[in-house]
């Protein structure tokens, strides 16, 4: 038997002094951001959740997670049911959920999809993408106490390359969100091309 130790990586989680550290400010101007969720919820739902990526039930603010495109949000919704359930999405799950475009103010964001931001943060991307969800709820946590008083998190979906974001609900920030609802995603024709490309069935 190998006495070999596994090959594993690094997990690299934030230092004592993080809140001393200057993290740069991204700009995000005023654009739309969809969201898919539950018919009959409201799209802006913010909470604090042990199974979201940067929110914990100690987390000081409620977040609210948003995607670039529909597509996007769809991936993030359904991905791992995809990949894990051989392109098999559940029937109840899928005709329950509806898409919102909502309008996102300018903000101050944590733009942690960016090198230069990860570079002064220390922190890799896998650490931010880590299985284990208390790693990077551990940086969702010291982003939103950090004195720069970001507004968001801005990261890459686990799925494709593109943007999503963690609002935080501070600075009145979930009054100044516009929300339009689109429809149920079998009335949405960007949801209902994407299940077609994907080749995954309702069951």
């Amino acid at each position: 038997m190998s006495s070999e130790p596994a090959p594993s990586r690094a997990v690299l989680t934030p230092a004592s002094n993080f809140n001393q550290l200057k993290i740069p400010i991204t700009r995000q101007p005023r654009r739309h951001w969809f969201r898919v969720h539950r018919a009959g919820t409201g799209a802006l739902s913010f909470g604090r959740f042990s199974h979201h990526r940067f929110s914990r039930p100690d987390s000081p603010f409620d977040l609210l997670y948003i995607g670039a495109s529909i597509q996007t949000c769809l991936w993030e919704y359904f991905g791992d049911e995809v990949f894990q359930v051989r392109r098999v999405i559940s029937a109840g799950k899928w005709d329950g959920c509806c898409v919102s475009r909502i309008l996102v103010p300018e903000l101050n964001v944590c733009a942690v999809n960016l090198e230069r931001t990860r570079d002064a943060m220390s922190v890799d991307r896998a650490s931010l993408m880590a299985a284990n969800l208390r790693v990077p709820q551990s940086w969702g946590l010291v982003i939103q106490e950090h004195p720069a008083a970001f507004q968001a998190i801005k990261y890459s979906s686990r799925f494709l390359d593109q943007s999503c974001l963690a609002l935080f609900d501070r600075d009145g920030l979930a009054a100044k969100l516009r929300v339009v609802e689109l429809g149920s995603l079998n009335e949405v024709g960007a949801a209902t091309e994407w299940l077609e490309e994907r080749k995954a069935a309702l069951v």
